[in-house]
């Protein structure tokens, strides 16, 4: 079949399969659309994150890399963001609560209240990135299962058109049943044409998403056993310092 075979099919079918046609032709270009945006979106997040964990790796003290980090550009990815987060979150506990001492053993409720209010605090990022990462998701998958049933109804209508037009003509000469036959394969040529991409870009997408999701839980681990290393390390010189 040639393009202007595929084009006829189109124009010359009727106002149901011809909605049918407009309605596959407008998914598949929100689906590519989607696929673009978010492959650009999530390459860009993993691009800056990487950047990130490298500096962060290299910083000796996560307050003073909290400044540096500001400079480097804006925080606009989930490790910056939930680093940020996190070194508020400690910033203005010890604000509040000055008496507070990482290293003392008798401190315990306030340290267990510090730490509830950062898991919370890692929970809330971690659930709003993964909306951000996930957003249109659903259209993806929506459209890779309702693709393939639209073309089908396409089908249905073009046989069905097949059928009237022999009962109209008294004839099933090739002439007559041709153009709503064509009409029908072509509908459920173009729902899978639909279909393919919308699913196979769900799963990739979905699966990489995943994988940001990992390296989100795995930095968050490491910031906030550095974040206690360090707490712990500051206070104990203080006392040390202290004493003299």
């Amino acid at each position: 079949m040639t393009f202007d075979d595929f084009v006829s099919a189109i124009l010359h079918g009727g106002f149901i399969t011809l909605s049918i046609f407009i309605l596959l032709l407008i998914l598949s270009v929100c689906t590519w659309g989607i696929i673009i945006s978010k492959i650009l979106q999530l390459k860009r997040e993993d691009k800056k994150n990487a950047a990130f964990v490298k500096a962060f790796n290299a910083a000796e003290d996560i307050l003073e890399f909290c400044d540096t980090n500001k400079r480097r550009g804006l925080v606009d990815y989930d490790l910056g963001i939930v680093f940020e987060e996190v070194v508020n979150v400690q910033q203005k506990f010890e604000k509040d609560y000055p008496e507070l001492n990482f290293a003392d053993s008798q401190m315990k409720v306030l340290k267990e209240d510090f730490d509830n209010m950062v898991k919370h605090t890692v929970d809330r990022v971690s659930n709003q990135m993964a909306e951000r990462r996930e957003t249109l998701l659903s259209v993806l998958a929506t459209t890779s299962n309702i693709a393939p049933f639209l073309g089908v109804l396409g089908t249905v209508v073009g046989i069905i058109n097949a059928f009237t037009a022999i009962g109209n003509m008294g004839s099933a000469d090739l002439s007559v049943v041709a153009p709503a036959i064509s009409e029908a394969l072509v509908a459920t040529a173009l729902g899978i044409f639909v279909a393919i991409p919308s699913s196979a870009a769900f799963n990739m997408i979905s699966y990489w998403t995943q994988i940001l999701g990992q390296k989100f839980d795995r930095f968050t681990m490491i910031l906030l056993n550095r974040m206690q290393l360090e707490l712990i390390s500051r206070y104990k010189k203080t006392e040390e310092f202290g004493k003299f």
